[in-house]
């Protein structure tokens, strides 16, 4: 189970993030890749790419959730929204840090799609109430699995049917069967959800192990123009 420690976290700058930005009038945050900067904790100065922050529609008054992988842990930081410093820069200051173990035999790497969870009883052999769908979004994404968001909690250790569009490449429909593996509350109506593959073509696969390092090498070419906004795009 997830443990929750102190506000403490030492980040190196341009250590790769993923905020979940408050928007005002939308109950839902808005994903944004983004990178640490100088920072004695529990502040946290976020960097984001040119022209993705929008500073007049974030709502300061909410919550904004951080998640960083550190190796075979990931963290989901609980932040204060303290200052919209510029159209690149959120200062904020760590409340809360919830801790979730990996196991994991594939690398993985940030990644933002729609993805379904589902019954596995096919609706026409379902008896009523078997059947049920839940709509979210991907935070990370491996061959073996992926880490994401739903509205409503679901059972550690309950399969699902999952379904979710690869964000690169050519954007092929995926649907495996899997295992939630730990699902905590992360806000007021946002659970965080670990699903496993347990059975997944090998075709599919590949082709998320093909999305995964676009994924990063997108990701690689981001941080560069962080640290360099002058700087003019790498060529492919």
């Amino acid at each position: 189970m997830p443990s929750q420690n102190s506000c403490a976290l030492e980040l190196k700058p341009q250590t790769a993030l993923r905020a979940d930005v408050p928007l005002t009038g939308a109950v839902e945050r808005e994903r944004l890749p983004c990178f640490s900067g100088q920072a004695e904790s529990p502040a946290l100065v976020l960097h984001f790419p040119p022209a993705t922050l929008a500073p007049e529609r974030i709502d300061t008054s909410r919550t904004c959730l951080v998640t960083v992988d550190l190796g075979e842990r990931t963290a989901v930081l609980t932040t204060r929204l303290v200052a919209v410093r510029d159209e690149q820069t959120l200062d904020c200051v760590i409340e809360q840090i919830d801790w979730h173990s990996q196991a994991r035999g594939y690398f993985r790497v940030a990644a933002n799609t729609r993805v379904a969870a589902s019954s596995v009883i096919p609706e026409e052999l379902a008896r009523e109430g078997e059947t049920w769908r839940l709509l979210g979004d991907t935070i990370d994404l491996s061959g073996s699995g992926l880490l994401c968001t739903f509205s409503s909690p679901l059972d550690e250790g309950r399969r699902v049917r999952i379904e979710l569009t690869l964000p690169a490449g050519p954007m092929d429909l995926i649907t495996a069967y899997g295992h939630v593996v730990r699902c905590q509350q992360v806000g007021a109506e946002t659970f965080q959800v670990a699903l496993h593959f347990d059975v997944i073509d090998p075709e599919s696969q590949d082709k998320i192990m093909a999305c995964c390092f676009e994924l990063q090498r997108r990701q690689l070419r981001m941080r560069v123009l962080v640290s360099n906004p002058d700087s003019p795009p790498a060529g492919d």
